[in-house]
């Protein structure tokens, strides 16, 4: 990724992949070059809307065609590890929408291919980044809270349960722990 302009390709074209692509725009090195959904008419539509030049059904298709130094995986999480396994064979970095995985055996191939390819694998665990967890990372790093041995937290979603997809175990994985719990159990497990 030497080159001045990083090439970037969505996979999944949903609703979270609007923040994706807006941070890309956002980010002047960076060409969103390729959007890529099972969903051939939203692919189309969401490419036309962000002037993104390449569309495709197929991400294998997508990787053969055009040269991409990383994606975002955007898809249900039932596709998280096709997706990113295909990408990183491809030899193309990535960013995961989180869960990482349906399951541990799923994201340790994923981990074993990235290791095994050299490329970058990253979840998109934003919330590491927000203003309360910087200010709890600072409070730790400070030895204010000491050593911490055990956490206890709750979560509430404002808008409830999303359905659709979000309801459908086979393509989320199921329910709030997999949704929301993966950012709580990562910061417990991993205070920044």
């Amino acid at each position: 990724m030497s080159k001045e302009r990083v090439r970037v390709g969505i996979i999944g074209v949903g609703s979270i992949s609007h923040a994706h692509i807006q941070a890309y725009k956002q980010l002047p090195n960076v060409e969103l070059v390729a959007a890529c959904d099972i969903n051939a008419q939203r692919a189309e539509k969401v490419a036309k809307q962000y002037g993104i030049p390449h569309v495709y059904a197929d991400y294998n298709e997508m990787f053969k065609e055009v040269e991409l130094d990383g994606v975002s995986v955007c898809t249900w999480n039932n596709g998280h590890a096709p997706a990113t396994i295909a990408a990183l064979k491809a030899g193309v970095n990535v960013l995961c929408e989180k869960p990482l995985a349906l399951n541990a055996q799923e994201a340790q191939a994923m981990v074993d291919v990235a290791e095994a390819t050299g490329k970058l694998l990253m979840v998109g665990f934003v919330r590491r980044f927000g203003e309360n967890a910087q200010f709890l990372k600072s409070i730790i790093e400070q030895g204010e809270l000491g050593k911490i041995y055990y956490a206890k937290t709750g979560c509430i979603r404002r808008c409830g349960n999303p359905g659709g997809w979000f309801s459908d175990k086979k393509r989320s994985g199921g329910g709030p722990l997999i949704d929301l719990g993966v950012h709580i159990i990562e910061s417990a497990l991993d205070p920044m």
